[in-house]
């Protein structure tokens, strides 16, 4: 007997988000038909479901089928932020490696989740994708939208790689120390502002007493050196997702160069086939005539062959008949001969 369609909103939205989107508006509707009369409200909101993009469709296959590979995202994002914030360059450099193997690796499966849905990835698709899970690795609040997999759209990865925001007291985003803290510039004010934020800590340390402002300015100049070590190691992760995104682009220039090639391949085949199959056809034309022509011969031949054997049965009759007759003529004769002798 066929199970009963769940009940739960949690449990129809994930069942929905994992369809094609070419599916999700009809299922949708479907299923808030099914609990209108019973829950108005439940209805109401499955049918304020969002249709997804092919991008975030083939996110939330990876999120309900993949949560292994989703869980390696989150905990390498966090190791990356982790990282930034404590300046470790090194560290930066090797989990950059496996950013780049995990993401193809994430890219690849989705992929081939999709195709076996029917529903192949373009390239624009890939692309989205492939952004998703950068903001994923660069933000937890995207991880976690990631991970739920009821993406209805790409998530886009912050302007300027970040680390997790140090907190106030009041548990705040303390901006004077975060370096994508900016406005929507995207230039981290690190190194937006480094000089006036030098002169705003050494007229703070102005006021203060000579030892207090020499441990002041000290402290400022360590701060601001802390900016701009973390500024330089933003700077190099942006460069770094640049050269990553140039050896994509080339990678997938490549393919399709290969794509085309065998393309071209199929259809000199093709084309080879085609020509085989005109030569082929020829060719049985042509022994098609040969044999109708063969089969005339023959015809004629056993005609021929017939009126031969009547003539020669013929000639054996006449053959007899005259054979007969010389017999009577020689009897008549010896009767003759007898007759006059007596």
């Amino acid at each position: 007997m066929a199970s009963k369609p769940p009940t739960d909103f949690d449990a129809i939205a994930d069942a929905l988000y994992v369809l094609a989107p070419t599916a999700f508006t009809a299922a949708r509707n479907e299923r808030a038909d099914e609990v209108k009369k019973s829950d108005p409200q439940l209805a109401k909101a499955i049918r304020a479901l969002h249709r997804p993009t092919v991008a975030a469709w083939a996110a939330n296959l990876l999120a309900h089928r993949h949560h292994d590979l989703v869980g390696q995202l989150m905990e390498l994002g966090q190791a990356l932020r982790e990282a930034q914030e404590h300046l470790a360059g090194e560290q930066l450099r090797g989990l950059a490696d496996q950013r780049r193997r995990l993401v193809r690796a994430l890219t690849e499966q989705a992929g081939r989740d999709a195709a076996a849905a029917g529903h192949p990835l373009a390239s624009d698709a890939v692309a989205d994708l492939d952004r998703t899970l950068s903001a994923a690795l660069a933000d937890p609040d995207a991880a976690r939208a990631l991970a739920e997999g009821r993406l209805t759209a790409a998530l886009e990865p912050p302007l300027w790689p970040v680390a997790a925001p140090h907190r106030t007291e009041a548990g705040h985003p303390d901006v004077s120390t975060d370096v994508g803290a900016g406005p929507d510039t995207g230039t981290p004010p690190a190194r937006r502002r480094p000089a006036a934020e030098r002169r705003s800590h050494r007229a703070s340390a102005a006021d203060a007493p000579p030892g207090d402002r020499q441990d002041a300015a000290a402290r400022a100049e360590r701060e601001w050196e802390r900016k701009r070590e973390k500024a330089r190691i933003a700077v190099a992760a942006a460069e770094q997702a640049e050269r990553e995104a140039a050896d994509r682009a080339a990678e997938a220039e490549r393919e399709l160069r290969s794509a085309r090639a065998s393309r071209q391949r199929a259809q000199d085949e093709a084309d080879h086939a085609e020509a085989a199959l005109v030569q082929a056809r020829e060719r049985d034309d042509r022994a098609r005539d040969a044999l109708a022509r063969a089969d005339e011969q023959v015809r004629a031949a056993d005609d021929a062959v017939h009126e031969a054997r009547h003539r020669a049965a013929r000639s054996r009759e006449s053959a007899r008949e005259a054979a007969d007759l010389l017999l009577r003529l020689e009897g008549d004769r010896s009767g003759n001969r007898g007759g006059l002798a007596g």
